[in-house]
Order: structure tokens, then C-alpha cells, then sequence
């Protein structure tokens, strides 16, 4: 059948992380996090993880469940696998966050140790999947350039959520676990594995294959997309290795030298989106498109300040507003892009592939409307760039002003994605050829 190829578990993954994306934005915007409340309070750190555990990790991994099989030709993955995950992250990020409100006293000092139990439920639910996600890409051997990003990505999000819940078993109980090294060089490692080698290089794999194909352009034949990779991995590689250097000299070069690698894959990968940007064939882009296009924007333009910030060493005194523009503008933009595309692809090989070339069916742009949907997105982009620089000015009242107006856009992007999934097709295609039978789609039943 046309639907065998579709991933049971993937939209129960959207649904949640899109609840979790909406919980960050509205914390922020009540003042009851960052900008209003201290970089490493514990409600900031409630919402950074609502956003990178509940929103990004979610996303992703309900992606790959779906998007893994057709890179590597298997079949559909995580059937079993899928809920179990999606159940432990869930019970294990609402762990962490009582365990978070306890450490400031909202909750009880007693609930502290649900930050350890959830941030291991954490890694218990992640294990799962990658191990699912992991064993197709090993049978899928020899990787196209996508699964090759994927790949690091899953072996970085490992080490992510181990160095996490090193963190949630320090601070949930000080007395048994050390925790000023893990102060001094554990965070700088946790963010950059989690933000560079998980979800951008995870993000990057994606988008190589998903904009290709939504665009109609040539895909990355693996020359420049290697070289992302490889300098991607040996820049983090680079920042794994400043701590074995202690104080000397090396430590900074060390540093540095990340940073630097880091900055280079990065304008390899945008200098290769505008390539097929440029090579398309759809003459016309669909507003998933636009979207992502308005994402590289903030990606560039977070690079750009990473770069002057670091290297003039002022970093430290914008590293908020800087995580920001790349979390909101950046992934989280692409995440909402693909997601308008993909929820409705989705929907319509569900719910009208089997009925191809037997009756009527809409076209997958018939269940969206993207009219209707264009301004929520321009208003997302413009209020995240509004608050990345209200940020840098240090003005956060306007931030918060910003951020409340991207999260009004993302509720109705939401009502936008559910009227795909649920609502009526405005129109019905003209009836398929007998020619155009289920068999000629094996594959594109499996596609994201």
C-alpha cells in the first residue's frame, strides 16, 4: 500500500514539541524566564530546555523516524521503539523541570532529585531511538551525504545528553557528585555538542535533502558538503580537547582553532544553499522555502556575530541574544518552515494516497493555504530579529514585547498545521491517469 512507508509515532512527536516550543515562548514572555530572569536561573533553565530538549529534540527525532527510511531505502522505523522514546523524554523533561523549580525553592528542596531521575529518563528515551534511528543507517551502509550528517548528529546528541545528566546529578545531589570541574568546562561542552554537532549538523543533513527535493534542485553531490562535515566535527573535536590542556597556551589555541572550523563549515554550507537555491527548477518557491531561506538568513547572521563576538572577545557580554537568534531564527525557524511542508506531505499520503488514480484528490497544496499563512511567518521572522536586537542593545522589555508577538505568530502557524491536518482541501485535483497506480510510489510513500 501507498502508507506503509509512513512512521506511525512522527506527528505525536510534532504535537508535543510544538506544545513545548509554545510553553518556552510564553515563559519568556511572561518574564518569568530569560531575558527577564538571570542567563543561569533555574526558571531560564526551564525554558532552554523546553526548547532544546521538548522542541528541537523532538522535532528532530520524530523527523528522522521518517525521514531516516528514505535515506537508507529500510523500511519504516521505530513502530515499537518510537512511543517508548517519545514517552521517557516527555516524563524525563517534566522531571527536570520540578527538579529545576526546586533548586530556587518554587517547589519543595525534596522534589531536587527528580532532576537526576527525569534527566536519566532523558537518556533512557534518547538511547532508544538512536539505537532504532542508528541500525537503519548501519543497513542503509554506504551513507549518502544526508546520512552522513545524521549519523554525527545522533553521536553527538548521545554525548549531549550524557554530559546532561552528569549536570542533573550534581546539582540534584552535590554531596556524592563533583561539580566545579564540571562548572568550568562541562557547560562550554554541553552547549557546543548539543547546539553545533546535534542540531546544526542534524539540521544541515535535513535541509540538504528536504529543500532539494521541495525546490526541485540538484542535491549536494558530497564535494562541499564533506567539507562541512568534516570541519563541523573537527571544529567541536578541537573545543573536546581545550580542557586537557588546562591553563597553558594550547587551551586558547585549542579554542580558537573550533571556533574557527566551526565559522568556515559554516559559510561552506550557506555558500552550497545558495547554489541550489540558484539551480532550482521550481521557478516559483512554496512558502516552506521562503522560510527556510529567511532561516539561513539568521543562521549567517548569527555566524557573522559568533565570529566578531569571539574573536574580538566580547562574546560573554551578548552570548544571550546571540543563542536566541540562532535557537528562534535559525533552527526553530527551519523546524517551523519544514513543518508547514511536511505535516500536509504527511497528511496527504495518509489520507489520499491509496485513492490515486481511482478518484478525485486534492494536491498537497490544496490542504494549506499559504496566503493565509505568509504573514504569521514574516511577523515570526521579524519579531525573533526585532528581539535578537533589542537583546544586544539591552533594552528587555522590548525583547519580551518581541517575543510575545513571535509567539502569537506561532500559535496561529499551529492553527495552520492543524487546519492541514484536519481540515478540508480547498480543491480537488483533476483524476490521475490509471498509469499513475500505487506501485509507481514505493518510495515516495516513505518520503518526509
Amino acid at each position: 500500500m501507498i502508507n506503509t512507508g509512513l512512521s506511525r509515532w512522527t506527528m505525536a512527536y510534532f504535537a508535543a514539541a510544538f506544545a513545548a516550543f509554545l510553553a518556552a515562548q510564553l515563559l519568556m514572555a511572561l518574564g518569568l524566564a530569560y531575558p527577564a530572569e538571570p542567563l543561569m536561573s533555574a526558571r531560564t533553565l526551564v525554558a532552554v530546555h523546553l526548547v532544546t530538549i521538548g522542541w528541537l529534540t523532538l522535532l528532530m527525532l520524530g523527523a528522522l523516524l521518517q525521514f531516516v527510511p528514505v535515506i537508507t531505502g529500510s523500511a519504516v522505523i521505530g513502530e515499537r521503539a518510537g512511543l517508548a522514546s517519545l514517552l521517557a523524554i516527555g516524563v524525563g523533561l517534566i522531571g527536570m523541570i520540578v527538579g529545576f523549580l526546586a533548586l530556587d525553592g518554587t517547589l519543595p528542596a525534596a522534589c531536587t532529585g527528580a532532576l537526576a531521575l527525569g534527566g536519566g529518563a532523558v537518556v533512557v528515551g534518547v538511547a532508544l531511538v538512536a539505537v532504532t534511528i542508528g541500525r537503519a543507517l548501519v543497513a542503509g551502509r554506504p551513507l549518502a551525504l544526508p546520512g552522513r550528517f545524521v549519523a554525527a548528529g545522533l553521536c553527538f546528541l548521545c554525548l549531549t545528553v550524557l554530559l546532561g545528566v552528569s549536570f542533573a546529578l550534581a546539582l540534584a545531589w552535590p554531596d556524592y557528585f563533583a561539580w566545579d570541574g564540571l562548572v568550568v568546562h562541562g557547560l562550554g561542552l554541553h552547549i557546543a555538542t548539543g547546539i553545533i554537532g546535534w542540531f546544526t549538523l542534524t539540521a544541515i543533513g535535513v535541509s540538504y535533502r528536504l529543500l532539494s527535493m521541495f525546490m526541485l534542485a540538484p542535491e549536494e553531490d558530497g564535494g562541499i558538503g564533506r567539507w562541512v562535515l568534516r570541519l563541523a566535527t573537527a571544529g567541536i573535536g578541537l573545543f573536546w580537547a581545550e580542557p586537557f590542556f588546562g591553563g597553558t597556551p594550547f587551551a586558547g589555541i585549542a579554542a580558537s582553532g573550533g571556533a574557527l572550523l566551526s565559522i568556515i563549515a559554516a559559510g561552506l554550507y550557506l555558500a552550497d544553499m545558495v547554489r541550489i537555491f540558484r539551480q532550482r527548477k521550481r521557478p516559483v518557491l512554496e512558502l516552506n522555502s521562503i522560510a527556510g531561506a529567511a532561516a539561513l538568513v539568521a543562521f549567517g547572521a548569527s555566524v557573522l556575530a559568533f565570529g566578531a563576538l569571539e574573536f574580538s572577545g566580547r562574546l560573554s557580554a551578548f552570548v544571550g541574544p546571540l543563542i536566541y537568534l540562532y535557537l528562534f531564527g535559525w533552527l526553530s525557524g527551519l523546524g517551523l518552515g519544514q513543518l508547514y511542508k511536511i505535516v500536509p506531505f504527511l497528511t496527504w499520503l495518509e489520507r489520499y494516497g491509496p485513492r490515486l488514480g481511482k478518484e478525485a484528490v486534492p494536491r498537497v497544496q490544496d490542504l494549506v493555504s499559504e496566503r493565509r499563512a505568509a504573514p504569521w511567518f514574516v511577523a515570526y521572522f521579524l519579531a525573533v530579529a526585532a528581539g535578537a536586537v533589542a537583546g544586544a542593545l539591552g533594552v528587555p522589555l522590548v525583547w519580551r514585547a518581541a517575543i510575545l508577538v513571535h509567539l502569537v505568530a506561532s500559535i496561529l502557524i499551529a492553527r495552520e498545521l492543524w487546519r492541514a491536518r484536519y481540515g478540508r482541501p480547498a480543491a480537488l485535483a483533476v483524476p490521475a491517469p490509471p498509469a499513475l497506480s500505487t506501485t509507481a510510489f514505493p518510495q515516495i510513500g516513505a518520503s518526509p
